[in-house]
C-alpha cells in the first residue's frame, strides 16, 4: 500500500513538472530587457501613499571618458516610473551597463 502511494506521488509530479517550469519561466520573462537608461522621469522623492513607483541605481563606471583617465567614477540616478515592470527594466538595464557599487541603492519601490 505504501509503495503504491509513493509511486502515484511520483507520476503525479513528473505529469506537473511541464506546469511547473512553465511558470518559473514566466515569472523570469516578466523584467523588461529593452528599458533605456533614461527610461521613466526625473523627480523627486514621492510622498508615501502616492502610488508612484521609484527607482534607485548607484553604482561606478570606468569608461576613461566620464572619469578622467582615474579608475572608476560613481553614477547614480533616481527615477519615477508608472510600472514595476519597467522600473525593474530600468534597473536591469543599469546594472548591465555599470558596475554595482558598495551601496544597497538598487531597488524599486513603490510610494
Amino acid at each position: 500500500m505504501t509503495h503504491s502511494r509513493f509511486i502515484l506521488l511520483a507520476a503525479i509530479g513528473l505529469a506537473a513538472q511541464p506546469f511547473l517550469a512553465i511558470t518559473q519561466v514566466d515569472s523570469a520573462a516578466a523584467v523588461l530587457k529593452n528599458v533605456s537608461e533614461y527610461a521613466g522621469r526625473r523627480c523627486n522623492t514621492p510622498p508615501r501613499g502616492s502610488g508612484i513607483i521609484i527607482g534607485y541605481y548607484s553604482g561606478t563606471t570606468d569608461n576613461p571618458i566620464i572619469s578622467f583617465g582615474g579608475d572608476e567614477a560613481p553614477v547614480t540616478a533616481v527615477r519615477c516610473f508608472t510600472s514595476m515592470q519597467e522600473c525593474q527594466g530600468w534597473l536591469y538595464t543599469m546594472r548591465s551597463k555599470y558596475n554595482d557599487g558598495p551601496s544597497v541603492l538598487i531597488r524599486c519601490e513603490r510610494r
